[in-house]
């Protein structure tokens, strides 16, 4: 897998933490009363937090990357770091332990699905060329 940079991860991580933990609080004024189904709460989820990746079959500088999955302002929240890009996920469904999302790469339009299950990352990404496997980890800060 890939090595970040001690500080870029540190500083990234403590604002996704502050982020998952103000959008606890306010996901949870927001979604009172509203229905389950689409709603997830931090704690529901396996997904929220820091992910690395491998994507098959996509361009060397696409092929490993991260993903933060987090809340804020009840809303959920994707953010792929790439080699020299950053970019924050639209279009974004969490529910349960499985999130889809869209993201443009050189106004490429990819559409995402992964799920979690324990420390591991499993699922898809489809473009005009296909679907693809990503697969990945969970990033463990110590």
């Amino acid at each position: 897998m890939r090595t970040f940079k001690k500080n870029s991860l540190a500083v990234l991580t403590a604002f996704l933490i502050s982020m998952t933990f103000g959008g606890t609080i306010s996901a949870n004024v927001l979604n009172d009363g509203v229905e389950k189904g689409n709603v997830v709460k931090p704690s529901e989820s396996e997904l929220l937090g820091s992910w690395e990746y491998s994507a098959e079959n996509a361009p060397d500088k696409y092929k490993l990357g991260a993903l933060s999955i987090f809340q804020e302002n009840g809303e959920n929240n994707v953010f792929v770091q790439l080699d020299e890009r950053e970019i924050l996920g639209e279009k974004v469904n969490l529910v349960g332990n499985t999130i889809n999302f869209e993201v443009t790469l050189e106004g490429i339009a990819f559409t995402v699905k992964l799920t979690a299950k324990g420390e591991a990352l499993t699922g898809t990404y489809t473009s005009a060329d296909g679907t693809f496997e990503i697969k990945g980890a969970r990033v463990k800060i110590m």
